[in-house]
């Protein structure tokens, strides 16, 4: 079996039940499978095999879910792409995944013109819809004419193939592949349904980016396996997402805590029908207590999780009813999930001591693309090491306190600081470059970047603000520059991160030394 065959049975099972809701495009599981199976022929068409990858610069739509499934049922790897990533940056990445096709939302039309002969694995590129180039084929009009009968392909599919390829940023200042196999995609779907209670009844709403694995893997998978009806959302606006939770009676949803801090916000929060909801679930970062304090008035629990790429998605759970009671926990693991926390000579530290969080469950990712050493590094006779500090209390929840890898989490994407030093040390002005999170209200946390300027060198904090725009996605951008005379480091040459910290956070806020 593999995930493909998801929909050809619910096809066969419950044909008229609904499935997708997006704009004005209503499908029962019966029309979502046949549209699924006309790409996966006209992928055939083209002469996709096994084992290659379809990358795709998408916003929300069922077009991201029928290729998604439809590489599913051939055994192709998707390869989905952040389109808040500026060109050079996803330039790599198609370049390190090799895709052989690309297909885009019009939106991203000249991100795909900037990448213009910088790609060469790409054959063909396809438009999502009309406003494309007129050189690429237009979806619908490329899928039309071909069989919605299931694709033949004389060969297995299943769980141990690769399903999709998640790119995240390494501490060494470029991407890694997580790759996703198919069974991860099942085992994560499982964990789903005997972590959060759902029905094949209830309206999810996913209004997060489907890039993520938040997204995809805590709302769309788990929602289509169960058979229940999925409202999407293109790109997250919060006005609309009131409005769509109240006139579709949406159930369940998955978003990070700033999602949820927007909608509240607004003016309309407060006459919003939030009736339906039976819960909301949150990721990507702690929730302030503030937030959730906000939404039970409002009738509406959230459950909380810990998670990441490599995992796709859970690890931990945290339900509602312990939502205020264990405030700044991230919750217990998950049921086909086990989590070591373990000393720097990889001995089980004691209830209540720190120690790095290891992870063992059948959603765990077996490697990186093409990074063999790396994912030896990284998973460990079956364990994989996430590089987070954390601590379990007496009842055996657990609680993040640290980040090994240094990274930070701003408006739910992680930055790796490695990565956004690399862009600033190419500015000739600057001699040394660190980077570290820092505490923002709207964002959780957003970078300052500490520079020591070049000999002679006239540089400004708008300068370099201004230089690293088009260079790296605006969340990973410095929002604040400092400089200093010499940047702290160990005998070895690496940055003292903690030291940073400590001289520019001061009571949980920013603040410049005098």
């Amino acid at each position: 079996m593999n995930v493909g065959e998801w929909t050809t049975r619910l096809a066969f099972r419950r044909p008229d039940a609904p499935c997708i809701k997006y704009n004005d495009l209503e499908l029962n599981q019966r029309q979502f499978n046949q549209r699924i199976n006309r790409l996966a022929n006209a992928f055939l068409e083209k002469g996709l095999q096994k084992g290659q990858r379809v990358a795709v610069l998408l916003g929300n739509s069922n077009v991201f879910l029928e290729v998604l499934f439809a590489l599913s049922k051939i055994g192709g790897i998707m390869v989905p792409l952040n389109f808040r990533l500026a060109p050079p940056e996803l330039v790599y990445i198609l370049n390190d995944a090799e895709p052989e096709m690309l297909l885009y939302s019009p939106e991203f039309l000249t991100v795909i013109e900037a990448m213009e002969g910088q790609v060469p694995s790409v054959k063909t590129l396809v438009c999502e819809m009309e406003g494309g180039n007129p050189d690429d084929l237009e979806y619908e009009a490329w899928i039309a004419d071909y069989s919605v009968e299931e694709p033949a392909i004389g060969y297995d599919v299943d769980f141990e193939d690769p399903h999709f390829i998640m790119y995240t940023s390494g501490t060494t200042g470029r991407p890694k592949g997580a790759v996703v196999r198919q069974g991860q995609t099942q085992w994560n779907a499982i964990n789903g349904m005997l972590t959060y209670p759902r029905e094949d009844t209830i309206t999810d709403l996913c209004c997060a980016p489907l890039f993520h694995i938040g997204a995809l893997h805590a709302s769309a998978t788990p929602n289509i396996y169960l058979g229940s009806r999925l409202l999407i959302q293109r790109f997250f606006d919060p006005a609309q997402t009131l409005k769509l939770i109240e006139e579709n009676q949406v159930n369940t949803m998955f978003g990070i805590p700033v999602m949820y801090l927007f909608m509240s916000q607004l003016p309309e929060f407060q006459n919003t029908d939030f009736s339906s909801v039976k819960y909301f679930l949150v990721g990507g970062s702690p929730c302030p207590k503030t937030i959730i304090e906000t939404f039970q008035e409002k009738g509406v629990a959230f459950n909380q999780g810990y998670g990441m790429t490599e995992t796709a998605t859970g690890v931990t759970a945290l339900g509602s009813e312990d939502s205020l009671r264990k405030l700044g926990s991230c919750g217990k693991p998950l049921f086909h999930t086990d989590i070591r926390l373990v000393d720097t000579a990889g001995n089980d530290v004691a209830q209540g001591e720190k120690g790095e969080v290891l992870i063992k469950s059948p959603t765990v990712i077996k490697e990186y693309w093409r990074r063999p050493e790396e994912s030896a590094n990284t998973i460990v006779a079956g364990w994989l090491h996430s590089g987070d500090i954390g601590y379990l209390d007496e009842e055996g929840y657990l609680y993040l306190v640290d980040r090994s890898k240094d990274m930070y989490i701003s408006g739910g994407e992680n930055v790796y600081p490695a990565e956004v030093e690399d862009v600033l040390m190419t500015h000739t002005a600057i001699a040394d470059a660190g980077v570290i999170g820092i505490p923002d209200e709207k964002w959780v946390e957003v970078g300052l970047a500490v520079l020591v300027k070049a000999p002679e060198a006239d540089v400004t904090e708008e300068d370099i603000i201004e230089y690293c725009k088009g260079k790296m996605a605006g969340y990973k951008r410095p929002r604040k520059v400092v400089f200093i005379d010499q940047l702290p480091r160990t005998l070895t040459g690496k940055i003292l991160k903690k030291d940073l910290r400590s001289l520019y956070i001061k009571d949980g806020k920013f603040q410049v030394p005098e």
